[in-house]
């Protein structure tokens, strides 16, 4: 070898602080010194070229000659060089090795010139194991870049005699590839593309692909050839290989800015947060770590970016199981059975990736030495032949030669063979009972049974290198479910199993002959098979043909989205009538995107040995000269630390879970800490009210679990109306379609049957993902039966989940207040926590037991001991206002009573009362005709004192308490126990507690029966003490004494006298005393500065009218304050109850008895505007005024209002009917509509665009509807379902108005119905439920 060509030139930059990053030694030979490399500094210059090693000379320093200078001018000549300035040294590379440069070609398609140093005869490889054995090397294959960094080029270069050095010149062949000289491409194209033209030559459809100006610049392919038909056409990283952090940062910036970018609603404050860190990392280790969400990123967009994959539609339903913790190969294995076990699902296929930790150094891999996790072995007979899969015969042998042995049938399936950190690979049997395989037969054949063929139900890739973000994650495997082809080419390929003219024969086809054309016809018969026996054991799979046609929606749905579709048309067109698919015709465009999957070296093949192994099947193969040397304390130490910090940072890695609640009486938000209180033993929860939730996170979720109430007739909670007014944003962003929506998520909460039609077809169109296609969500709802849009807003949170494209992990769960609904919401829950266990494959260390326990209390359930009231001293009590406002987490404003006019007449035996009240100007208590006002009432204070009557003694019920509970806390010694305020009150007293801010009326619920048994008498009273657990149980049993006795607490005390409850129960466990809504009946126009009020005052008796009567809490206080009281009260807007906008526009309004409250307002309203004349550019519509009374007798008051509005011209029509009239036959409001003003209805709905609003209870509201569908049927000439469709498009175009407050005088009769409806749900419910 001539000693030029053991030269080669670097260029780099002298720095301020560590020069050129190297140290020299003098070495003495021949007479003369030379300047020898010592060290090359870790990230210093030298470092960075990758060009410089230990053991070089230095030959020459920019152009001038040192070997001929003595040790110190030679090192001077460097010393002098200034800082900032270009520095070229002439290397000359270690005595007896060879030292030059070969241009490679990198997994990522790119090329790159590399330095390689190699034992140059005997004594160099005796030099090169001494080196090894004193900790230095020169790796065989010591492959580092060469490359521009900054504007300053790096150039290795050629030396003809020590004379003239010249640079390689660009384009010059190296070792048989050609050097191109560019910078790094793995940012992006090297020059601008022009977008490609694609047609369909079926439906001459042309699309443009702009998506391939983004690709990675390593396509194989050129002018004069095309490498896209290669299976691998882009070559294998080198052994070793580890990317330098040059490009690491170049490929991370990309990746983390694509990713934030994907969120849509990021800030750019927190992407640049992150991305300094990112930097940070990759600066001090080379690598980086990836959280969850950009992980589960990057394995979709893998997926999503993959050419060869036809069945791509459903990457964003992709489940990701992040086992990037795992140290070992029987971790990797124990993964790995997680995996299978999880995608296989009974043979509902679930498509699935498993991420082990990523390449460090490039000798530390983790690799999964398997093509597939399920491969059948193959065994060479004496004869030549093959039993079993022959593409599988070399591993096979590998497998034996680890010490496997397979039972020599045709389907043994082969081990998993496993590395971990770059250790020799370890092998582990399958367990069966995870493993789903299929027995062959055919629909039409019998004998195909008797072929005795099977295959395995879920493919999973295992080989492959998942490549993103400049990480490179060695094992990666991802799995889907079966094209039919797929196993049909296994089964018929020549260099498979091969049973092609086996069944050609069997079917008496001349195999003798190509032109019979025997092959295709067997080929038609096996797939046949194949998706029969997949289909009849209930396996998911997909024929060729809809797979084509899902392609195909995929490529417009990425034409749509990205602008283009990576796609390999040699892989995408199905092997078998291959032109019947529309994907033969379609023009594709092939190119490389990255996040990625890359092909890899069969791991035995390149696998670097700890220990040299024995057997000659491996010893055919490469192995490492350099065993490991033993470490240090020190290093142990430092490995125990890093595993440690791994640990952490898996704990870190939680699942994150968002849970969501929207509430009116607190309840959702009770059941809300529950299900948190469950899923904190597996998952990385937090709760928070959907009015505290900013919208923007949404996108980047994980899992979020909504429980959420519904209010009147389909309305969200005051606290949860933002929330779906932004779903449905996202769903509809306004503008979009041109159209003007009415803006409100209420519509949403009472879908018709044909608008859910309509919707279930769009959402077909939508599978493929959405704004929320990462996040996966379940939704439990909170209604009452008596309602007819029962749990709306709940259904219609999960209807907007699902069209974002967000994954449902479980089926929308229902709690009736009438019936069971602690019960309903604990089986829910636990099915929910099970089902995201699954889901997310986490969870195997929890005692599900005890998480399931965490169901029936939370932190501050109640138990002895646990709370104690503290007197305070000197605190004065909290005003009740700010008490209340404090307590329910909103401005409550105070009011003042100035009226009460009672509406009935005496002989009635009812009572209606007129409330009017003062708001002394409060700018939060203005409102608009249609508004409800929320007041907040007092508890009886004969109920409170017989409660006060029943409490341990020992408490002053009227001195200022504060509650206390006893929670653990840390400190330095450990957990210790110390009593903390506990702030569910403000400071009070328990008289003023039980008045204004516990519900005391209200049935105990099964919970609280339970606590209070605890402080039965057991010495006095053991029947109390087991009935009152009895009833705690809850079920039919509680359900029917809640019903039949609808206890309050005082009546609960009176029926177990031996009960002696401690104060602080009462206190920390009583549900919060909750506001009561009133549809206001006044005009702020007509009655400034005041609210009216008409109330229904309600009394009932219980027990079918044996039992005691029952009050109405905020009725009976309102009929009975004095004047001059305040009432605390907030105004709650009824957007859709509103007159219309366009006064001239006819309105119909039917309202019995209280009903006609909010109706009050608007004519009060039109006598306004008729009077100050704001109707005289658009004259009025006709109103029209549907009213019932019990008697001629009943409201002389009302008669006397509505007159008068008709006199003034607001109103036009006033239809009563009398309800209890004697002598007269009974009539109600709907068969005054029908029987007297059809046609009038008709022309109003139809013809003139007019309103309907309908004010009172459930059953009324119900019987108008059906009234106006009848007369759309008989007077419209419309079928029954279309004037049902007709109605449903005036509700969603806010033109039928409903204000339904429930029950009030028919409490009973109605919740009866609605009970036997829940009961009928509870038991089938409870028997579903009992494998929880």
């Amino acid at each position: 070898m001539e000693e030029q060509q053991n030269l080669i030139v670097v260029r780099m930059v002298k720095r301020e602080v560590d020069g050129l990053g190297l140290s020299a030694k003098r070495r003495t030979a021949a007479g003369h010194s030379a300047v020898v490399i010592e060290e090359v500094i870790r990230g210093g210059p030298a470092d960075q070229t990758g060009m410089v090693q230990p053991g070089d000379t230095i030959v020459a320093v920019n152009g001038q000659d040192t070997e001929s200078l003595s040790y110190q001018e030679a090192t001077k000549v460097i010393g002098d060089i200034e800082p900032g300035k270009q520095v070229e040294l002439v290397l000359r590379g270690p005595k007896w090795f060879h030292t030059y440069l070969e241009t490679v070609r990198l997994s990522s398609g790119e090329t790159r010139t590399v330095r390689v140093t190699r034992p140059n005869g005997p004594i160099g490889a005796l030099t090169l194991l001494i080196q090894r054995m004193r900790g230095n090397t020169f790796d065989k294959r010591a492959i580092r870049r060469l490359e521009n960094r900054g504007d300053i080029p790096l150039y290795s270069r050629g030396v003809a005699n020590g004379d003239v050095i010249k640079s390689i010149p660009n384009g010059t062949i190296a070792n048989g590839c050609p050097v191109t000289g560019h910078r790094a491409s793995t940012v992006g194209p090297s020059a601008t593309r022009r977008p490609v033209r694609l047609k369909n030559w079926l439906n001459e459809r042309r699309i443009h692909d702009n998506l391939h100006a983004k690709a990675n610049d390593v396509n194989p392919c050129s002018d004069g050839k095309c490498l896209g038909p290669l299976m691998r056409p882009r070559p294998f990283t080198a052994p070793g290989y580890f990317r330098p952090k040059e490009e690491v940062l170049e490929q991370a910036e990309k990746f983390i800015f694509e990713y934030y970018a994907s969120l849509k609603r990021s800030d750019v404050a927190d992407r640049d947060r992150r991305w300094r860190d990112v930097q940070v990392q990759i600066e001090e280790k080379g690598v980086y770590h990836l959280t969850y969400g950009e992980l589960t990123y990057a394995a979709k967009m893998s997926w999503r970016n993959s050419p060869r994959c036809i069945g791509r539609i459903q990457w964003s339903k992709l489940q990701l199981f992040d086992a990037r913790d795992v140290t070992t190969a029987r971790g990797m294995f124990e993964a790995i059975c997680r995996h299978v076990k999880w995608c296989t699902n009974g043979g509902n296929i679930r498509s699935a990736i498993t991420v082990f930790p990523p390449r460090t150094d490039g000798r530390h891999d983790y690799k999964v030495w398997n093509g597939q996790f399920l491969k059948y072995a193959a065994y060479q007979l004496p004869d030549g032949s093959i039993l079993g899969d022959p593409i599988n015969l070399e591993f096979t042998e590998v497998c034996q030669a680890l010490g496997w042995k397979g039972e020599g049938t045709r389907f043994d399936l082969l081990p998993l063979v496993l590395s971990a950190n770059g250790e020799d690979p370890e092998w582990f049997d399958i367990p069966r009972d995870i493993v789903m395989e299929v027995n062959i037969t055919h629909p039409k054949y019998d004998w195909f049974e008797e072929l005795g063929i099977k295959w395995y139900c879920v493919p999973a890739v295992s080989n492959m290198l998942f490549d993103c973000g400049g990480l490179e994650f060695t094992a990666a495997p991802f799995s889907g479910w079966y094209m039919g082809t797929e196993v049909g080419r296994d089964l018929c390929d020549a260099n498979r199993l091969n049973i092609t003219e086996a069944v050609g024969k069997r079917m008496g086809l001349d195999v003798a002959r190509n032109s019979s054309l025997w092959k295709d016809a067997v080929f038609v018969e096996v797939n046949i098979a194949v998706l029969h026996s997949f289909q009849r054991n209930n396996v998911t799979i997909m024929d060729h043909h809809t797979a084509s046609e899902s392609f195909m929606k995929h490529l417009e749905n990425e034409q749509r989205l990205r602008g283009g579709c990576p796609s390999d048309w040699v892989w995408i067109v199905p092997p078998m009538s291959a032109s019947l698919t529309e994907v033969f015709h379609q023009e594709m465009a092939n190119y490389h995107v990255r996040p990625s999957f890359e092909y890899q070296e069969d791991a035995w093949l390149v696998h670097l040995w700890r220990k040299k192994p024995k057997h000659p099947v491996l010893l055919k193969f490469a192995y490492d000269e350099n065993p490991p040397r033993r470490c240090s304390l020190k290093e142990v130490a430092l490995a125990v630390t890093f595993a440690a910090s791994l640990m952490k940072m898996a704990l870190n890695e939680r699942v994150k879970t968002t849970i969501l609640y929207a509430t009116e009486t607190g309840k959702s938000e009770s059941f809300a800490s529950l299900h948190f209180g469950i899923f904190k033993h597996a998952f990385d929860a937090k709760m928070m009210c959907m009015d505290d939730y900013d919208i923007t996170h949404l996108e980047k979720e994980e899992l979020v679990i909504v429980v959420t109430s519904t209010f009147g007739n389909g309305d969200p909670p005051d606290n949860g109306e933002a929330f779906g007014q932004a779903l449905l944003h996202m769903r509809h962003p306004p503008g979009s379609d041109g159209k003007k929506r009415s803006g409100s998520v209420r519509r949403v909460s009472s879908i018709s049957k044909a608008s859910y039609r309509r919707q279930q077809k769009l959402l077909r169109q939508l599978r493929d993902g959405g704004a929320l296609g990462n996040v996966r969500y379940g939704v439990f709802a909170l209604g009452s039966r008596a309602y007819p849009h029962f749990c709306a807003f709940g259904h219609a949170i999960d209807t907007l989940f699902e069209e974002l494209g967000a994954e449902r992990i479980h089926p929308v769960g229902e709690g009736d207040e009438l019936c069971g609904q602690e019960e309903s919401f604990r089986a829910w829950a636990k099915g929910a926590f099970k089902f995201a266990c699954e889901r997310y494959d986490v969870g195997h260390d929890v005692n599900m037991e005890e998480a399931n326990a965490s169901l029936l209390g939370s932190d501050f359930s109640w138990a002895p001991g646990k709370f104690r009231i503290v007197q305070t001293k000197g605190l004065p009590e909290t005003d009740v206002l700010e008490g209340l406002s404090k307590l329910h987490r909103r401005t409550l404003v105070s009011s003042t009573v100035i009226s009460r006019t009672q509406l009935q007449a005496p002989e009635s035996g009812r009572q209606t009362c007129l409330v009017e009240l003062e708001t002394h100007g409060a700018q939060e208590l203005k409102y608009v005709p249609g508004d409800h006002v929320a007041i907040f009432p007092a508890n009886e204070d004969r109920l409170v004192q017989a409660i006060l009557d029943r409490l341990e003694k020992g408490t002053n019920p009227d001195a200022v308490i504060l509650i206390e509970a006893l929670q653990e806390k840390k400190s330095a010694s450990g957990l210790v126990k110390t009593w903390t305020s506990h702030n569910r009150l403000p400071p009070c007293s328990l008289r003023t507690a039980l008045s204004r801010y516990l519900d005391v009326t209200t049935p105990p619920s099964p919970q609280l029966l339970l606590y209070l048994a605890m402080h039965t008498c057991t010495r006095t009273s053991s029947r109390e003490r087991a009935e009152l657990e009895a009833l705690g149980k809850g079920g039919a049993r509680y359900e029917d004494w809640k019903f039949e006795a609808a206890p309050t607490l005082p009546e609960v005390l009176q029926d177990y006298p031996s009960l002696q409850v401690p104060p602080a129960l009462l206190l920390s466990q009583l549900p919060v005393l909750q506001q009561r809504y009133y549809s206001i009946s006044s005009s702020p126009h007509m009655y400034p500065g005041q609210i009216h009020a008409t109330v229904a005052v309600v009394k009932y008796r219980t027990r079918g009218g044996k039992g005691p009567e029952h009050s109405g809490v905020c009725s009976n206080w309102l009929n009975t304050i004095n004047i001059n009281e305040s009432v605390p009260c907030f105004i709650r807007t009824a957007k859709n109850f509103h007159l219309p906008e366009d006064p001239s526009l006819p309105v119909l309004m039917v309202g019995p008895g209280t009903g006609i409250a909010p109706l009050r307002s608007f004519w009060q309203q039109r006598q306004v505007d008729i009077k100050d004349g704001t109707t005289s550019r658009h004259p009025p519509g006709d109103m029209t005024l549907g009213v019932r009374l019990y008697t001629v007798q009943t409201g002389p008051h009302l008669q006397g209002e509505t007159t008068q509005a008709r006199r003034d011209g607001a109103l036009t029509d006033i239809h009563t009917a009398l309800s209890r009239e004697p002598g007269t036959t009974k009539t109600y409001v709907q068969d005054i509509i029908r029987q007297q003003i059809p046609r009038k209805v008709l022309d109003l709905v139809l013809r003139d665009g007019g309103h309907v609003y309908v004010c009172g209870d459930v059953t009324m509201a119900t019987d108008v509807c059906e009234t106006i569908q009848r007369i759309l049927v008989e007077h419209g000439g419309m079928s029954r379902a279309r004037a049902e469709d007709f109605i449903n498009t005036m509700k969603d175009n806010n033109r039928y108005h409903e204000d339904i407050f429930g029950v009030t005088l028919k409490t009973h009769e109605v919740e009866n119905e609605a009970r036997k409806r829940g009961m009928s749900l509870l038991v089938t419910s409870d028997d579903e439920d009992t494998s929880l």
